[in-house]
């Protein structure tokens, strides 16, 4: 089993190597900061094809950049996934928001997104591997997920207006189990990795609508219905395709998922 960790551990840290060159090194310039995310998701799986979900994210800043005001959010989006076929899944959600900007700015934001899900080796959804007929077949997970979604801010307390804007997101997830021969069994020790980035469709007024992402980290699925992950997320942002990179982002995020 030592051997099959190593080399599942070695895959894992290649492919985020890999994310890594693609997105190049950040910026020297760039302001840093820490945040804290955690997200607690329920999901109700109706049928092999069915899914719902529910994800409850509270985040904050820990460490900000000199001169910077700290802020605080929690993000509530709930979510549909159908899947018509075993290599691809239909998506929609909408994420509902409130983030306390500064102690006199605050912000609601409502951004329902669409999108298509494809499997490339094997079909693994959290909710239903509980289902034998839909457990992966093979080892190594590749997934890709494209969304379109429409950004919508609402600005409070010393601010004021609106903000309306539609973004383009795509992420490559990779999943691989490092203590058994798929991601279906209970008490299995998994690595993940993803890559995704978020490209404007318009110009939006908001700062820092074009981002890359890079997430890694572990999950314990303990049994069908008690899944555990920690990820450490990486993410640089600019105003534009056009100008430079001008913050990047270390976020330490810890997830449960409960499914019923």
């Amino acid at each position: 089993m030592g051997q099959g960790v190593g080399h599942g551990a070695g895959r894992v840290a290649g492919v985020l190597a890999l994310a890594w060159l693609l997105i190049g090194p950040a910026a020297a310039t760039a302001q840093t900061d820490v945040q804290l995310w955690s997200n607690l998701t329920f999901d109700w799986a109706k049928s092999a094809r069915l899914v719902y979900e529910l994800d409850v994210e509270p985040k904050v800043l820990v460490k900000k950049p000199e001169g910077e005001p700290g802020w605080r959010n929690v993000d509530l989006t709930p979510n549909v996934e159908y899947s018509p076929t075993g290599w691809f899944d239909l998506v929609g959600e909408a994420t509902v928001g409130y983030t306390r900007q500064t102690d006199e700015v605050h912000s609601f934001e409502v951004s329902p997104r669409v999108g298509i899900r494809f499997h490339f080796l094997s079909r693994y959804v959290d909710a239903v591997v509980r289902k034998r007929e839909m457990s992966p077949n093979r080892r190594l997970v590749v997934r890709d997920l494209m969304r379109v979604e429409s950004r919508n801010l609402f600005y409070g307390g010393a601010g004021s207006g609106t903000d309306s804007s539609w973004r383009f997101r795509n992420r490559i997830e990779v999943l691989l189990p490092l203590n058994g021969p798929t991601l279906a069994g209970d008490r299995v020790l998994y690595a993940l990795s993803d890559w995704e980035w978020f490209v404007p469709i318009d110009e939006p007024d908001e700062r820092f609508a074009n981002r890359h992402r890079v997430r890694a980290g572990f999950g314990y699925r303990r049994t069908a219905s008690w899944r555990y992950e920690f990820l450490y997320m990486w993410t640089r942002s600019r105003n534009t395709i056009e100008d430079g990179f001008e913050t990047s982002d270390n976020i330490i995020d810890f997830r449960v998922k409960r499914v019923f």
